[in-house]
């Protein structure tokens, strides 16, 4: 969702999200009479002779999960699951092979970098300490997962500005023809400006299912009865977008995916959609725009540093992609499923 890029910085490429599994079971042995201790983890992936876990899988899982089942509906949970899962693995693995290289090149980011990191983010987001840890935590995720994965961020941008960043240039034909394909002439398309409330089972109790379709149910009535949708979402919403009001910002046709594809186009500016249940509890839309006024025909001159940009960005990410499939072809993975 749009607003958690807040917390988490654009990376160069996209970090892809999950780990498979390998089973190991480590049981010792007891004398008779002794409760038999087991400690529980599997292997998932072996890179270079270094180990991703189940465990480490897990927190990352947890981190998604969530969103990954607010947007399908309940028959499509496990479906959605595996997927993230295959995801997750292949991007801890290729984090790994970046982090395998940096070593290998001496890079190294200092936790004093790190502190720099987060603080930059605090005041950007004009947030304090506590509120970005209560924010992590409503992404189920800790202060020392977050630290990592900025850890891992600056490394990419270290690797990027040594190994990729010469090989991408962008002539100036491709910026005029990029401006003549998408901007000459263009003054609006559709563009989506949605709020967002949605209420998850809180446990595994019987009820819980009841209790959340009630919740929203009640905050749904209360929007139609003129309440405000914003200060609702707030103080009702469950999802990690409650705390921007349940502004899920502006998304394209071609952006919108799953349930929102499905709903968010039949709807009308200020129209709430129907309760949609999915697969981790209910939510319920609200359409503010349907109309974006998109470069109305913007002169070339104000146009190029934005294009520039924009394909710079794009062909930065697929060198990256690239780079980073040579190290998998060079390095030694064991994947067990």
């Amino acid at each position: 969702m749009r607003h958690l890029n807040r917390l988490f910085p654009p990376s160069p490429y996209p970090l892809l999200l999950v780990i498979t599994v390998c089973c190991l079971l480590l049981g010792p042995s007891v004398r008779p009479g002794q409760a038999q201790v087991r400690i529980l983890d599997r292997v998932v992936a072996e890179v270079n002779g270094e180990i991703i876990t189940l465990s480490q899988l897990n927190r990352e899982l947890a981190g998604v999960e969530e969103q990954v089942l607010s947007r399908v509906r309940a028959s499509e949970r496990e479906n959605a699951l595996t997927e993230a899962r295959q995801q997750l693995l292949a991007g801890m693995i290729d984090r790994l092979l970046v982090e395998q290289h940096a070593a290998k090149r001496g890079i190294q980011v200092g936790e004093r970098e790190i502190d720099d990191a987060i603080a930059r983010i605090i005041s950007d987001n004009q947030l304090t300490m506590a509120e970005l840890e209560r924010d992590l935590e409503r992404l189920n995720t800790t202060l020392a997962d977050y630290r990592k994965e900025l850890r891992a961020q600056i490394l990419q941008s270290r690797l990027l500005s040594l190994e990729v960043r010469e090989r991408v240039v962008i002539p100036e034909s491709r910026i005029r023809q990029y401006y003549e394909d998408n901007y000459v002439g263009r003054r609006q398309e559709e563009a989506f400006h949605i709020l967002q409330m949605g209420f998850t089972w809180q446990g595994a109790a019987p009820d819980a299912n009841a209790e959340a379709r009630r919740r929203a149910q009640a905050a749904r009535a209360e929007v139609l009865a003129g309440g405000d949708f914003r200060e609702l979402a707030r103080t009702h919403s469950d999802l990690p977008s409650a705390r921007d009001g349940g502004d899920l910002g502006v998304f394209h046709r071609d952006e919108l995916a799953g349930l929102m594809l499905e709903h968010i186009p039949t709807l009308s500016p200020g129209e709430i959609s129907p309760l949609i249940e999915t697969a981790a509890g209910y939510q319920f839309f609200m359409l503010l725009s349907d109309r974006g006024d998109l470069h109305a025909q913007l002169p070339y001159e104000e146009a190029r540093d934005e294009i520039r940009e924009k394909l710079y960005n794009q062909a930065l990410e697929e060198q990256f992609t690239k780079w980073v499939n040579s190290l998998r072809e060079e390095a030694y993975i064991r994947i067990i499923l």
